[in-house]
């Protein structure tokens, strides 16, 4: 159920927020260093937007559906799902889920109630509505997440998605993680208004916060979650952050940007995380050094063990075209196996 924040298990739930977010750029940083030695093909940093991811799953049942994107690891993390099994995805092996079938950073998670990332942006949106709608017909109390960035705003699917949403008072929060750039265009040259002002348009609700401060972030989307929850209708929650490395291993941000948010400084989303716990009494330089230590030891250990997995055997290529093989598809796999 969701974690509720109250006097009693705050610092809990406040710490266990912080060791994801610390977890997931621990993560990001082995993956890229790997992807640059070889070792992987292609990875999309989620570096500088945990805060917004991790407030976001704080406020989330467990029974809630996700439509994510591709730079979703923190979110991924707080809610559970296995470094293993992000890693298996990322290196295609024989333990991923797709089979090795996806992009690399292309995430799903059934068990954990994320569906599978899609190339396209925003394409998402639109399954998030139409997973509500079924969801709502068969009376079940669920409510379910798209996760975007900026760029997606300017498409098709995101008009249809809000558009559909509204009308039919769907539960749906629409998280618009707002790392202000869409690859190398920056938000202010794709929108002319404020995301978070867009949501009057298709008559929902419209909430801007820092995405920076994942207390803030989790603060405003619990409010999205009640309001869904108690037949309210949708939200688009705009969280104002910033993509402090590249849009993925492919890229070079120096090319086409000059300022950017160095880690450790004081716009990092990590360091307000630790000011603020520190300023609560929940976390100290101790505590701090231990869960950073613990993250990179899981990281490195999980990783050498996921790499020494083959890639899925060659007759996994006529699994899962249809529920049964045909005799086409048996034909095939003899002729070639």
């Amino acid at each position: 159920m969701t974690e509720m924040v109250n006097e009693q298990n705050e610092k809990d739930v406040f710490v266990r927020a912080y060791t994801a977010m610390v977890l997931s750029r621990t993560f990001d940083k082995k993956i890229v260093m790997a992807q640059r030695q070889g070792r992987i093909g292609f990875y999309t940093p989620s570096i500088g937007q945990e805060a917004t991811q991790v407030g976001l799953s704080m406020a989330l049942d467990h029974d809630d559906v996700i439509f994510q994107y591709y730079r979703d690891v923190a979110l991924m993390i707080h809610r559970g799902v296995p470094i293993e099994v992000i890693l298996d995805q990322i290196m295609g092996n024989a333990e991923d889920e797709s089979k090795g079938r996806q992009m690399p950073s292309h995430y799903t998670a059934k068990k954990y109630n994320f569906m599978s990332v899609q190339s396209p942006v925003a394409t998402n949106l639109p399954l998030a509505v139409g997973a509500a709608y079924a969801l709502r017909y068969q009376k079940k109390n669920t409510v379910v997440v798209a996760t975007f960035g900026d760029g997606s705003t300017s498409t098709p699917d995101f008009h249809a998605a809000m558009n559909l949403a509204a009308v039919f008072n769907l539960p749906v929060i629409f998280l618009c993680e707002n790392n202000g750039w869409a690859i190398s265009l920056p938000t202010e040259k794709q929108t002319k208004v404020e995301i978070s002002e867009k949501a009057a348009a298709y008559g929902m609700k419209g909430i801007k916060v820092d995405g920076n401060n994942f207390i803030e972030t989790y603060k405003a989307t619990m409010e999205a979650v009640e309001r869904a929850r108690s037949g309210k209708g949708p939200t688009l929650i705009d969280a104002i952050s910033f993509r402090m490395g590249a849009h993925s291993t492919s890229d070079d941000p120096s090319k086409y940007r000059s300022q950017t948010v160095e880690e450790g400084s004081e716009k990092d989303p990590i360091t307000v995380a630790e000011e603020q716990l520190k300023s609560l009494g929940y976390l100290n330089d101790s505590l701090i050094a231990k869960i950073k230590e613990e993250s990179t030891k899981m990281v490195n250990d999980k990783f050498d063990i996921q790499e020494k997995i083959p890639a899925p055997v060659p007759s996994t290529m006529f699994d899962d075209v249809y529920a049964e093989k045909n005799w086409i598809i048996k034909e095939e796999e003899d002729d070639i196996l």
